[in-house]
């Protein structure tokens, strides 16, 4: 007998708050193999995306939007990546924030600027600015059970009601 009436909280695995650095040297793990590619997944900044996740969908609009927030301080959100055995088909999924990290990759393959400067054209300074004091929060899970994983990608993707513009304050 419980005393609650309430379901239990989710277990939306291990939370991190690391800087951006942190999706950059994943890229690089996977360039140079480190981490491998064994399930002809696509991948994003160094994680693989399960064949049941949904395309790109972001405008460039978007894509900057969230950049300049980024770079003002802003609390761009979280991303949420699963981790199994090496070469477990699993292992290193990107569950949730697939828009978010393609925003980022395309900035620093300079695809737009943003406040008026592509990433390669920025200083030296506000690179490392961007990359050692920007956080993006993350949240890890450890599970070998895509039922699992699916239900997780669900619930953070079908939950809420988009905005229109004309609710904005």
């Amino acid at each position: 007998m419980t005393d609650r009436l309430m379901p239990q909280r989710v277990d939306l695995g291990r939370h991190s708050n690391s800087v951006m650095s942190l999706i950059l040297s994943r890229k690089k793990e996977v360039e140079e193999g480190h981490i491998v590619n064994h399930h002809g997944y696509r991948e994003m900044l160094g994680f693989f995306l399960p064949k049941w996740q949904r395309g790109l969908v972001w405008t460039e609009k978007q894509k900057i939007s969230l950049l300049e927030s980024a770079w003002k301080g802003v609390n761009i959100g979280t991303y949420t990546y699963n981790t199994a055995d090496i070469g477990h088909p699993l292992d290193n999924l990107l569950i949730d924030g697939q828009q978010r990290m393609s925003a980022l990759d395309a900035y620093f393959k300079d695809e737009f600027p943003v406040f008026g400067y592509k990433w390669s054209e920025i200083t030296a300074a506000d690179r490392r600015e961007f990359m050692y004091s920007i956080h993006f929060a993350s949240y890890e899970t450890r599970s070998e059970d895509e039922s699992y994983l699916r239900d997780y990608y669900n619930l953070m993707n079908f939950g809420g009601t988009q905005h229109q513009d004309s609710e904005r304050a």
